[in-house]
């Protein structure tokens, strides 16, 4: 379907308005002039039918009564009645009461019956007038019946040629078609100059609008006229002030819930960071115990002193693993390796995989996709989505991590084997505060943040669970461009 513009339609409409007026006019014009025509036509002709009738009725009585010889005044008085309007008269026909032509200006019809001619019980009637059609042109014909009192003569036709009736109304259309034709340039013209000051700033406002709802909040609309579009410029602006100052409280709330997830994930943690602390610390106090005992043991106390730097290096790791997860941080893209993400991920959960019999699996792509995003945010991502996993599976089973590059983005797999998730529930997963937990055992947040990370990231987030088989959580986000390596190209 052809989708016209403001300017198109504005032009089309005033032009059709001046279109549709214009034919109406110049047909109500044409009928009224023909009308007037008409009635001007008819009344002549009965004027003329009559001053002719007259005085053929009273030759023809008084031939009638031998007062006088009928010898040639009917054809003066026709000759005289041509003579008064010679453009429009065509015929004069005078005809017995039997209808035989008598007198006329057309040879040929005398002596022949005239079909037209009018009877004795005209003479009631009076005049007839009937439009009739005579060698391709149309007549307006007034017929008179001739007769005194209820003496019956015959009767007079005269026919009027309507063909300069039909040439002005031609003219007079073609005046009014070239008058309309005017008027639209004239329109046409004027519209192209009010468009400056009447549809541009409309124009200009539907650009802004349409920036904004791009996602560009910052855009403004000018308001430099004080009528309706200047107001609806000034209304605009108020609400994108609004909206902009939504979004960044909107912001400073994703970010306070994000940061309260992380809290919690690290309470999650604890557990696991204080086993993967103790152990160590256990082996180094049993090493420095064992050199105390013996101090003069050289190759004891050699030994055990590596012992002792390895795990002093693994609580170290650990340590630092946690406090680096924890630091809150602005929002900072940089390429980053989801592969590395999840390598991180999996440390940080090492005991608790241990703790619950589960197993994970790493299917992660050779070519280590990268993305443009935010690492740390990237990580708090799939530590919620695996902790997710973790909390359906508390009787053992088997976490999968998967990646894969397609069609220029990176999808991520987060599978467990666990519980499931019921189809009544299934809709409101990533609501803030929803959450199966007892009370105290989880904020109900996890997915929530998942997904305004994902969305702000612009990716996206699906899930695909039955009850009792486990779920799929695949995330999909944009890859970035991996430019060309210099040393593979040579």
């Amino acid at each position: 379907m052809l989708k016209l513009g403001l300017r198109a339609k504005f032009f089309l409409y005033s032009n059709t308005v001046i279109a549709v007026t214009m034919t109406v006019a110049t047909l109500l014009v044409a009928l009224h002039d023909r009308a007037r025509q008409y009635e001007s036509a008819e009344r002549s002709a009965r004027g003329l039918a009559g001053a002719l009738a007259s005085p053929i009725t009273d030759a023809l009585m008084y031939e009638d009564l031998g007062l006088v010889a009928e010898t040639g005044l009917t054809e003066n008085y026709i000759s005289e009645i041509l003579q008064q309007d010679p453009e429009r008269l065509r015929y004069v026909v005078v005809a017995n009461p039997a209808g035989i032509v008598t007198h006329s200006n057309q040879w040929r019809l005398l002596g022949h019956r005239f079909a037209r001619a009018l009877g004795p019980d005209s003479i009631r009637k009076g005049a007839v007038v009937s439009e009739v059609t005579e060698n391709g042109d149309r007549l307006l014909e007034v017929r008179v019946p001739l007769h005194i009192s209820t003496k019956f003569w015959g009767s007079v036709a005269l026919g009027y040629s309507l063909t300069p009736i039909e040439r002005e109304l031609t003219s007079l259309t073609r005046r009014l078609v070239v008058m309309a034709l005017l008027l639209m340039l004239a329109n046409s013209i004027l519209t192209a100059l009010y468009v400056e000051s009447l549809i541009r700033p409309i124009l200009r406002m539907h650009q802004t609008m349409k920036r904004a709802g791009e996602g560009d909040l910052s855009v403004r609309a000018a308001t430099r006229s004080h009528d309706e579009v200047g107001e609806l410029g000034q209304a605009f602006n108020w609400m994108m002030d609004e909206l902009e100052a939504a979004r960044e409280r909107d912001k400073a709330g994703q970010t306070q819930l994000a940061h309260t997830e992380k809290m919690a994930a690290l309470g999650t943690l604890a557990a696991g960071v204080a086993h993967e602390v103790n152990n160590p610390l256990g082996g180094i106090l049993a090493c420095i115990e064992n050199m105390r005992a013996d101090p003069e043991d050289r190759n004891m106390r050699d030994r055990y002193l590596v012992l002792i730097h390895d795990g002093l290096r693994r609580i170290e790791r650990t340590v630092a693993n946690l406090l680096d997860f924890s630091r809150r941080r602005d929002l900072r893209a940089e390429p980053t390796s989801v592969n590395h993400c999840l390598l991180h991920v999996g440390e940080l959960v090492e005991y608790q995989l241990r703790r619950d019999g589960v197993e994970l699996r790493l299917d992660l792509d050779p070519d280590d996709p990268t993305i443009l995003g935010d690492h740390f945010q990237i990580e708090q991502l799939f530590l919620n989505l695996v902790l997710n996993g973790l909390q359906a599976m508390p009787n053992g089973g088997t976490l999968t991590l998967r990646t894969r590059r397609r069609d220029g983005r990176v999808v991520t797999e987060v599978r467990d084997t666990g519980t499931g998730i019921p189809d009544d529930i299934r809709p409101r997963i990533f609501d803030p505060f929803f959450t199966t937990r007892p009370v105290g055992e989880g904020t109900g947040l996890g997915l929530a943040v998942s997904d305004s990370i994902v969305v702000a990231h612009g990716g996206r987030i699906d899930v695909d669970s039955r009850p009792g088989q486990g779920s799929v959580f695949r995330v999909t986000l944009p890859a970035r461009a991996v430019p060309p390596d210099p040393a593979k190209e040579r």
